[in-house]
């Protein structure tokens, strides 16, 4: 057991380490802790040139990191996208948003093959994109004006991302956005 700064991201466990991200005041945090025992092993504090509103019930670290063999990748509505090595050394840095969901964003990235796709449903201008995971580059972006105020995070099966939103599900290819 160990004291753990808040937030609402799930532990995300790859290899000897477990990955979340939290806040501690003003600071958006990216943790790696070591499994066994609890021990930090890094921590990042991400860029955070907006405070975004969120419910009294969420919080600006909600969505949890995706994981390979290649980094970690975290989104931060206060910020947009971050790459870091698995040992913790900054790779790239994409600025999303500013974002209008009167609850706060909890969509998590997820990877697929060599994208990182986020699904980023808001009250207006709700839109996915796939960002390239080697650069961050955003490789294509799709509108979702139907998608109101959504929080889930999507699912790859085989080439295909499964969006969820309100009142509807979408599809995309991972590597073309189609």
């Amino acid at each position: 057991k160990i004291q753990f700064p808040p937030g609402h991201s799930s532990p995300v466990l790859f290899g000897k380490h477990i990955y979340a991200t939290a806040y501690e005041g003003e600071k958006l945090l990216t943790l790696s802790l070591e499994r066994a025992t609890g021990r930090e092993i890094w921590r990042r504090a991400a860029p955070r040139p907006r405070v975004e509103k969120v419910d009294k019930r969420n919080s600006p670290a909600s969505p949890s990191p995706a994981v390979d063999s290649t980094g970690v990748y975290v989104f931060f509505a206060d910020y947009g996208l971050i790459a870091y090595t698995l040992d913790g050394k900054p790779r790239w840095q994409t600025p999303l948003g500013p974002f209008n969901n009167i609850y706060g964003m909890g969509a998590s990235p997820v990877i697929a093959g060599d994208m990182l796709v986020l699904v980023c449903d808001q009250s207006v201008g709700s839109f996915a994109v796939g960002a390239a995971k080697s650069s961050g580059k955003i490789r294509w972006r799709n509108e979702r004006p139907d998608a109101l105020s959504g929080h889930s995070t999507p699912a790859v099966v085989g080439k295909l991302v499964i969006a969820p939103a309100s009142f509807r599900v979408d599809a995309y290819d991972a590597k073309s956005g189609e």
